[in-house]
């Protein structure tokens, strides 16, 4: 798998998590409502930030073969073990909980591609930003479960 097509996958992964706290943001309330819209915003900037890096690498004649045969390998593998059967199953958790859980799923699956993906892009700097930034909806999304907003939920409540 080339490079452009690992950051496609990239973008796609941010695109799928705009549309997905979108969807969450709707359905919430009060700071749950918040916390997803800022998290969608993110999400969709990722996907620009991913985009554009694509961009600036796509007049480098390498750039359709610049990669690692060992990470790019691992990486491909990863995101179709892991990533995608998440972000291609479009159907919305049913309880707060179970949604916010899918959530950190993704995250972390994230989390872990782009840190293959930094190793091959000539300059990793823009990636680690993103990669600060995931962890950090890692964190925040994770509180959520043992916080108060979510303790009037119960397993069972429908969002």
């Amino acid at each position: 798998m080339t490079g452009k097509e690992l950051l496609s996958i990239a973008v796609k992964v941010e695109s799928t998590g705009y549309s997905y706290y979108s969807k969450l943001a709707e359905k919430a309330s009060g700071n749950l409502k918040t916390l997803f819209q800022e998290l969608a915003n993110q999400e969709r900037d990722h996907a620009k930030r991913f985009e554009e890096i694509m961009k600036k690498y796509e007049n480098d004649s390498n750039f359709a073969t610049w990669q690692n045969e060992e990470v790019s390998g691992y990486a491909e593998t990863y995101a179709k073990a892991f990533i995608f059967p998440e972000i291609e199953n479009e159907q919305m958790p049913e309880t707060l909980v179970a949604a916010i859980r899918k959530a950190i799923e993704v995250e972390k699956d994230s989390i872990i591609y782009y840190n293959e993906l930094r190793l091959i892009v000539p300059d990793p700097k823009p990636v680690e930003e993103i990669i600060k930034e995931e962890k950090e909806h890692l964190r925040k999304l994770s509180e959520k479960l043992t916080g108060e907003d979510i303790s009037m939920f119960s397993e069972g409540s429908m969002i």
